[in-house]
């Protein structure tokens, strides 16, 4: 008789939720209080795995890098705008270098912005302090599978992320300030491109056109100025954002597929390996499984690899990404449709949904690579103003539903060996 997802599974991936916002608190990337965390998800996937199938994987990371990225373009900017006020009065510098070094900074802080954030690159890394993070990783196989072929992972990240003061305090304003932001950089670097223009044409009236006066500086320059200086707050001893949704949701829901495929190893398809993956440090912008595909890539890309993530489980209605890294990354066509199929098979609601500007999970490093990728998001727009990065993301948001019906979907996903 087929075994199925039962409410007391998402029952106890609510209870490993409660156990470590209590104990550990929260663990932004790199800090004492995330270890603690990932200690503690080690030692549940133990009781059921065994301590011989469970490792921790560290790795190195500047987390300050891409959390202080949006701070360091902005100071690009700001000193573009000097430069370009300059070019108009009349200095020891001849205008042309004024015009010039306005132009390179603010490139600078439009290409630091799209690189190091909207990309996912590494750009400024090397000129910040790094410390160092884990990844969490356990294994199971179906004991009458000899040889492996195909390897199927379950993953969440264990680190919570810095608060966001505006979106605290400004609820659905914050989306304008971070537009204002955007149209802050954009708008430097036209004028400066204008300037520039000006100057090597030998237009006064390019040249003027492109000085920006007090009404730009009002408005965007200054609010963006603002707006980064307090962007985040609360950042000593692991953060203040306890981080229950995101993402211990899925952290949770990880060990639970864990305990129970255990408990039923006929669930597992023939030939098949299944790990459970925790990753450190996604809120510096995916350092763990970034780490985790280059350690393993070689033995990822042998293998027939599919890697389901779970990413800020509050919602009944399950998203499935169909990309990554802020849109500009694809995930498997066949993957989505898997999802799709257990979707249906399970009987849970869903919706297809392409990753916008600032959707980034850790499913995006794989779908990089070239391996069959996708996440599952559940939590909508009112959501994320209720509780996102904030520190209101405590287990209280937490329902059973959400959790039962990503439970229920990945035991039909498993069943059919990710097809």
């Amino acid at each position: 008789m087929p075994v199925n997802i039962a409410v007391k599974d998402a029952q106890y991936a609510l209870d490993i939720v409660r156990w470590i916002c209590s104990r550990a608190g929260p663990g932004l990337p790199g800090t004492p209080q995330e270890r603690e965390r990932a200690a503690m998800i080690k030692k549940e996937l133990e009781t059921h795995l065994g301590a011989d199938h469970v490792v921790v994987e560290e790795f190195s990371l500047a987390p300050g890098a891409f959390l202080d990225s949006g701070m360091i373009s902005t100071l690009l900017m700001m000193v573009a705008i000097m430069f370009n006020i300059l070019t108009r009065w009349d200095t020891a510098l001849p205008v042309w270098v004024t015009a010039t070094l306005g132009l390179v900074f603010s490139i600078s802080a439009l290409m630091l912005y799209v690189f190091e954030f909207v990309l996912g690159f590494e750009v400024i890394d090397p000129f910040f302090k790094w410390k160092k993070s884990i990844n969490v990783i356990g294994t199971l196989r179906n004991t009458e599978s000899q040889n492996v072929r195909r390897l199927l992972i379950l993953s969440g990240h264990h680190d919570s992320a810095m608060e966001f003061t505006w979106l605290r305090f400004t609820g659905y304003g914050f989306f304008i300030l971070i537009a204002t932001w955007m149209l802050a950089l954009i708008m430097v670097f036209v004028m400066s491109v204008i300037q520039f223009t000006g100057v090597f044409a030998g237009s006064e009236i390019l040249i003027r056109f492109g000085t920006l006066g007090w009404v730009l500086f009002v408005f965007p320059v200054l609010p963006s100025l603002i707006f980064t200086l307090f962007f985040s707050r609360g950042r000593k001893n692991g953060g203040t954002v306890p981080g229950a949704a995101d993402n211990l949701s899925a952290c949770g829901l990880v060990v639970a597929m864990c305990r129970f495929l255990v408990e039923n190893p006929a669930c597992i398809p023939e030939c098949t390996e299944i790990r459970f993956i925790t990753f450190g440090s996604e809120e510096a912008d995916l350092r763990g499984s970034r780490r985790y595909v280059q350690q393993h890539l070689e033995e990822l890309q042998r293998m027939d690899v599919r890697l389901l993530n779970f990413e800020t489980i509050v919602d009944p209605e399950i998203a499935i990404l169909t990309s990554e890294v802020n849109g500009t990354v694809k995930n498997s066509p066949a993957m989505v449709n898997s999802l799709v199929a257990a979707a249906q098979r399970a009987g849970v609601p869903y919706r297809l949904q392409p990753a916008m500007l600032g959707t980034s999970n850790d499913a995006g490093r794989f779908s990089r690579a070239g391996l069959k990728a996708a996440t599952l998001l559940g939590f909508s727009i009112q959501q994320m103003v209720t509780f996102y990065h904030q520190e209101r993301d405590t287990p209280d948001i937490l329902t059973i539903e959400p959790l039962m019906n990503v439970l229920k979907l990945t035991h039909q996903w498993v069943l059919k060996g990710g097809e």
